[in-house]
């Protein structure tokens, strides 16, 4: 099924916000019990991937405004969107994704790869004897 078939503010919102099918993974568990607080030990048991992994995830999706810190507890998170069209895109999300799966997997694997190329740049090393920057 071709991406036009998603509504245009679920395709900006993986183009902008959604890097790894497991941060989607996480962001749609945390939607479903929007009443619960998580953490990452709990996403990790939930979704079974590393504690670590998820404890990133969190903190990226609470960085973009997805999730929301319970009580102003540092372990603690819960779905809590900054806006109404950031939570309607979410929404769209989760539900095109139990019947649009390979083409939202397919949008996720197919971003541009600038900001990785960029991340990996930052830690090339250098040869000896470059003084290049």
């Amino acid at each position: 099924m071709p991406a036009g078939d998603l509504p245009e503010d679920v395709r900006r919102l993986i183009a902008e916000n959604i890097d790894s099918v497991e941060q989607l993974e996480i962001l749609l568990l945390l939607l479903q019990h929007p009443s619960r607080i998580w953490n990452a030990e709990s996403v990790a048991r939930e979704l079974r991937i590393s504690p670590l992994s998820a404890g990133e995830r969190l903190e990226d999706l609470t960085y973009d405004g997805f999730l929301a810190r319970a009580d102003g507890s540092e372990a603690g998170y819960r779905y809590g969107p900054e806006s109404a069209a950031l939570d309607a895109a979410v929404r769209g999300l989760a539900s095109a994704y139990p019947t649009r799966r390979v083409t939202v997997i397919n949008l996720i694997f197919s971003k541009p790869v600038d900001k990785i190329r960029t991340f990996a740049d930052a830690f090339r090393l250098r040869k000896k004897g470059d003084d290049n920057g």
